[in-house]
Order: C-alpha cells, then structure tokens, then sequence
C-alpha cells in the first residue's frame, strides 16, 4: 500500500479511514496498521485540509464577545438576585472548624463559619469606608472625611469579592440550627452555673430574663438570643454586664416578686437597683462603640420613657445609640464596606436586627416626643431580611402576662411581624417628614393633598399585603394573636389617624377643598374603631392592665375621635361605649406606665369642653362630673356590651361601612369638629400658681391614684378648661403638661 501520509503527518492523521469508522486506537504503523491487519481491511491514510491559523483580528473580535457576553449574564443574575430575595450573597470559609475540646455544654465559637462576601464590585462603591486605627478599633467614613482613603482594594478585599456563594437556604438552616442547638443549652449552662449574671442571684436572673425573652424581646428583636445566652456562658463579644442589667431593668416592672423593687409596695421602684448598676457600667462604655452597648441603650429607652418623667433620658440615650451605629457602619451593608473584617452569617444577621431595631425605636420615640427622627432612610443601605426564622413559629405562651386567663398558646410570628413593622415605620418616617416637619406648613394646598394621597395609598398598600397570618378579625372563631401582632395593628390604625387628623383641623395644614375634612374625618372614625376593637381583644386574652405603652398611646389617639363623635350622639351611642373603654384602659394601665396618666387627663378636660357626659350609661358617675370622678378614684366599670357591639374585622376584606356603620357624614356636625380641634395654651399666672401647688400635693400625698380629691378643683376655677386642652397626636408628651412630674 502507498504510505501518502508524510513522515511527520500523525497530527494530521491520527487514525486510518477503518479505525475512525469504527473507533479504534490506531497505532498508525505502515504501511498497514495492526487494526486492518487484524480485521483483514485495507488500510488507507488520509490527511484532512489544513485549517489556517486565526488572525489577531478574529481573536479580539472574539474574546470582546465573549467579554459582552459574560457581562449580560452578570447583569440577568442579578437582576434575578434582586427579584427573588433582597438578601446579600455569601461564601463559606474553607477552613475547618476548631477541633479544641470544649467543656460541657458550651458550643464553640465558629467566627469563621458562613463568611460573607459584597454582593457587588467593591471598587465601584466608594461613598463609604470602615477606616482601621492603629490599635485595630473600626469606624465608617465618607468621602468628605480627612480618613476616606481612595488606596487601591486590600488583598481581602479583592478575595472576598471573588469568593463563591453559598445559597441563601443553607445559611438560614445554619442559623436556625445553632438557635435550636444553643436553646437546648441555655439550661445545661444554668445547672453547670456558667452563666454570668452579674451578682445577681441565677433564680431571679433567669425568672427576669424568662420574662424578657416572653415580652420586650418580641417587640424590635433588638437583643439576639442565641448569641447572647451562648457568650453569657463563655464571656463572649455579644454579652455584656450592661446589656444584662438593662434587660433586667427592663424586664422587673412585670415582675410581681417584690425583690425586684426598692420599696415592695411601689410597682415604680421596680428595677431601680439594676438602672444605678447601668449608670455605674455606662460611664466606661461610652468610649467606643460596641453592638452590646446599642442594644443596652435601646432596651432602656423603651422602658424609661413609659415611667413618665425620663422622658429626655429615653430621648439621649437613644440618641446615643443612633450615633453609635453610625460609627460602626450599621447603617450600611457590611457586606458593601470596603476594608471591613469578614462577618460571619450570625454578625451580619445581628448587624440587621440591631439597626432596623433602632430605626423604629427612632420613629416610636420621634411619635411620642414629638421631635425630628435621627436615622433617615435615604442615609441608610441595610438588607430587610431576616434569615433566622426558629422564633417564628415557635410556641408562645404568655407567661409574661400574669393576667392572662386560659390562653391556648399561638406561633409566636416574631420575625414576619417585626419585618412588617419595620415597612410600617418607613412610612411613619415619611408622615413625620412630610407633615409633621417644621416647614411642612409653608407647603401649597396642592402638595398638601399629594402628599396625603401618596402616604394614604403606602399604607392600604402594606394593610393589603400583610400576611395572613398577622391579620385578624374579632366576628371569628380566630385565636387572639400574641400581643406584638396586635400592636402591629394598632400601630397601622394610629399612623391613619396621625395622617388624616391634620386635614381636618384648621391646624397648620390647610386644604381648599372642604371634602377632604370629611373624607379624612371618616377614616380616622373608621381606623379609631379599629383600634377599639384590637384592645378589646387584648384585654381579654392577656389583660390591658400591663400592656406596653404603644397600647395606651394608641387607646389616647381612638379617644381623641371617639370624643369628637360621642359629642354629636345621644349618651349610650356607640361612640359613647367606646369612649368608655378608653377610659376603662387608662384606668388600667396606669400602673404599670404612668405616663399614661397625662393622657387619660387630657381626654378628660376635653370631654367637659365638649360636654360629652357618660352619666346616662355608667352609674359610676352619677354624682359628679366625668373629670371629678376620676380624680376622687372612682374607677369606672367596664360596660359588657361594648365586645358585642364591636365585631370589627381588621384585614384586606374588611370594608369600610362594616368597621364604621355609625358613622354617615352628612349626619356630623364637621363645623363643630374642626372648630374642636383648635388649641388654646394661656394659662392665667394666678392658675399656673395654684396648679404647681397641686401637683406639690400631689406628688408629696404618695397616693397611687392620680390626683387627690380637690387637688385641681381650684385651678380648673381659675383657669378655662382650653388652658389644660392640648389635644395633640404628634409628640403630646411635649406640652405644657410636662410639669406634671411622676416620682
């Protein structure tokens, strides 16, 4: 056989015709190879055409497609990324996990487990940077600060950037089984008495703690349990003495053990000796920022505030910790900070809970103080995610609330409600900017009326996309869901009242079209009921009687309505019931937050300016006037019908006319309703003289009721009943009542 195949031809043929047919190896021997021997063939070498070489031309041409080509499937990743969850991506570190046996019961740390990486380029986000000290502290800084260093990326940096991801399922089941597995230790700590509680003794400890994680906890998820209750056994970064004793403070005015107070009589010395051992440890914590010490600054500011006169401590305190976040970076995505140390699933997850926590704490502080709000959305960048969801179904039981009668247990839905809480509170951010702001008066009829329709449609969008399971309906057989839910709502009904109420006030916003005073009147009515109805509910499965404060602020905003309405109605009306029942909470509360006692005052002097008399249903105050009564302790009772007549549903299905059927426009008096809502604040010198002397009584006569018997009847002689009126929603503790001190 010719051999056509040149000598150095086996690139080009590397298998005869037979042995590619067939696919055979090929030892390409000639001039037969040992295949067509073998089988008998004739063996025939071919030499396929020779293919030129590309040019440099093509090979760019080509690499600048691929290049187009990897750049549109970044930009549909994350477009997809985007769409399907607003939470950062994450690598894990490869590194194995400590072998160092560990005692008893004690979980090692595992900082290097679910390390994050940014979820984009670094190099492209140049507003801020973490800025390292020589001594290793880490602050955040911006472009127009002296230390915003524009230095090429870190070696770290440029590694996380390029770190794979890890799914976002694997690193909630990671969270959720470090929280199951730390809750299972937290009494294996306890016997083994590894926990650190300051002194106190563990019995007491654990019974404040038990109480905190049953009812503050729920409320903001500021503090992270499993974090916490791990390094309170190991003395780890996420437990501190101060955060421990604010939990404490926090937690023994719900305690009934009268070890817990200064004075066992005197529910309001409750929890002073641990507030002197926050004081004693705060002093040395203000040097630098820690994650511990913004969680202790925020668990005392809710507390602080409901006792009545602490209001400018809860406002500094407060203060303080929003400035210490800003410090650490909170307010920002960590995952986006060039130069920040890698965080693990649990520091980025407890970064998250602690900022959003503070951003509604700023936004509840900002309603009740009446005062601008410090974190502004615009100015933040953090995740609304929460990837630790075993609290979320986990069965609560209200253990906290002694009064709670036969109640069946419920999901504790802490993290579907804490997120819906924290939307609701960029809307009420917004409504404080936009009309309660000091310049929001100098704005047109028209941006007036923009700004209302634009903030009423955010918040029936929110109403209509709240799960199912935080909705609820009082005409069913539906189970009263956990208390933090139910202030959910009430906070929603508020904030509808805080946005409509200024338009139908000739206050500082007017409209030209006379309408709108009774379209927003309307809704106020109807979001009033609501409430009603929601503290109803509460007060039968947990009692009223120690409710958080958002409760009483929100039984104060229904009656500011209710009041408007009983006084165009005949006594007995259903305005009149609900009026009642605000009363009948104040009454209840007030023990527990005495700053409540200042707003049951205020509705009291404004039922006598508008001669709104309960006299004709409540046999409590036949023989004198509603103010008179009160102030001689006459406590009224609850009228049994009220739950009958207020079967309203709170959910996308409920409609207007089944929430309000009372109420027909055309049938109020909407002159008579503005007019109410005009404010006087003189106050004769010879009134303000006699009412210091009261309040002297008052405070020196040690009686829990407030007021004594004729402590104010000479001031209410000598001064007109408008002086004491200041019937405000936004900020009503700032008034001239705030002589009125509680100690």
């Amino acid at each position: 056989m010719e051999d056509t195949t040149p000598h150095k031809s086996r690139r080009a043929a590397k298998a005869c015709a037979f042995c590619r047919q067939r696919k055979l190896r090929c030892n390409n021997e000639k001039p037969a190879c040992s295949s067509c021997r073998g089988h008998g063939k004739e063996c025939i070498y071919t030499v396929g055409p020779k293919r030129p070489r590309p040019s440099k031309a093509q090979l760019s041409r080509l690499e600048a497609e691929n290049q187009q080509l990897r750049q549109q499937i970044t930009a549909s990743e994350l477009r997809s990324e985007s769409a399907s969850t607003p939470t950062e991506t994450r690598t894990s570190d490869p590194r194995p996990e400590s072998q160092e046996p560990q005692p008893l019961g004690v979980i090692p740390r595992r900082p290097d487990v679910g390390k994050h990486t940014p979820s984009v380029d670094p190099a492209r986000s140049t507003v801020s940077r973490i800025f390292i000290s020589p001594n290793g502290d880490s602050s955040y800084h911006g472009l127009t600060s002296a230390l915003f260093d524009d230095a090429p990326l870190d070696r770290r940096s440029q590694m996380r950037s390029t770190a794979p991801q890890v799914p976002v399922e694997h690193i909630q089941k990671r969270l959720m089984g470090e929280s199951a597995y730390q809750r299972q230790l937290e009494m294996m700590n306890m016997r083994e008495g590894r926990l650190d509680f300051d002194g106190v003794d563990p019995e007491l400890g654990m019974h404040l703690l038990s109480l905190h994680w049953n009812r503050q906890h729920h409320s903001f998820l500021i503090t992270y349990r499993p974090a916490f209750m791990r390094d309170m056994a190991t003395n780890g970064p996420y437990f501190s003495k101060l955060l421990l004793n604010a939990i404490y403070f926090g937690a023994s005015k719900f305690s009934n053990r009268p070890e817990v107070r200064r004075d066992p009589n005197d529910v309001r010395t409750a929890g002073w000796t641990f507030r002197m051992r926050v004081k004693e440890l705060l002093g040395s914590a203000l040097d630098r920022s820690e994650i511990t010490t913004i969680q202790a600054l925020l668990v005392m500011t809710s507390s602080l505030f409901a006792l009545g006169d602490e209001r400018s401590a809860a406002w500094l305190y407060a203060g303080t910790a929003f400035r210490m976040i800003i410090d650490l970076g909170m307010h920002v995505d960590a995952t986006m900070l060039i130069n920040m140390r890698q965080l693990s699933d649990e520091d980025l997850e407890i970064r998250r809970r602690v900022f959003w926590g503070a951003f509604v704490v700023d936004k509840v502080q900002a309603l009740y103080q009446g005062r601008p709000a410090t974190l502004q959305d615009f100015d933040t960048k953090v995740s609304l995610s929460f990837l630790d969801h075993y609290e979320e179904l986990e069965h609560w039981q209200p253990f906290a609330y002694s009064d709670a009668q036969s109640y069946p247990g419920s999901p504790a839905y802490s993290v579907s409600t804490f997120t819906e809480l924290c939307k609701l509170s960029l809307i009420l951010n917004g409504i404080l900017n936009k009309v309660y702001s000091e310049r929001s008066s100098n704005r047109t009829p028209e941006e007036l009326m923009a700004t209302l329709s634009s903030l009423d449609a955010q918040l029936r969008s929110w109403q209509h996309g709240l799960p199912r399971h935080l909705q609820f309906s009082n005409n069913t057989a539906q189970t009263t869901p956990p208390p933090h839910v139910i202030s959910l709502l009430s906070l929603y009904n508020v904030l509808l009242i805080l946005l409509h109420r200024p338009f139908v006030a000739e206050g500082h916003l007017h409209t030209t079209d006379p309408s709108v005073a009774v379209s927003s009147f309307t809704t106020c009515t109807v979001a009033a009921n609501r409430i009603i109805n929601l503290l109803q509910a509460y007060d039968h499965a947990f009692s009223i009687r120690r409710a958080p404060y958002l409760i009483s602020y929100a039984t104060y905003v229904a009656a500011t309505i209710h009041v408007r309405v009983a006084a165009q109605r005949e006594g007995g009306s259903r305005s009149h019931a609900s009026l009642q029942a605000c009363l009948d909470i104040f009454q209840k509360n007030g023990e527990t937050n005495w700053a409540v006692r200042r707003a049951q005052n205020v509705i009291l002097h404004l039922m006598d300016r508008m001669g709104v008399d309960l006299n004709d249903q409540n046999p409590g105050f036949h023989s004198q006037g509603t103010f008179d009564a009160i102030e001689k302790g006459i406590q009224s009772p609850s009228i049994p019908s009220i739950e009958n007549n207020l079967n309203i549903s709170f959910g996308p299905a409920a409609s207007p006319t089944q929430e309000n059927p009372e109420i027909e426009p055309s049938e109020l008096d909407m002159d008579m309703i503005i007019q109410s809502f005009i404010r006087q604040h003189s106050k004769p010198p010879e009134a303000q003289a006699l009412y210091e002397g009261a309040n002297n009584n008052f405070l020196s006569s040690g009686i829990p009721q407030f007021g004594t018997p004729g402590t104010l009847a000479p001031v209410m002689e000598a001064c007109p009943q408008e002086c004491f009126d200041d019937d405000m929603l936004f900020g009503f503790n700032g008034s001239p009542w705030n002589g009125m001190q509680y100690n």
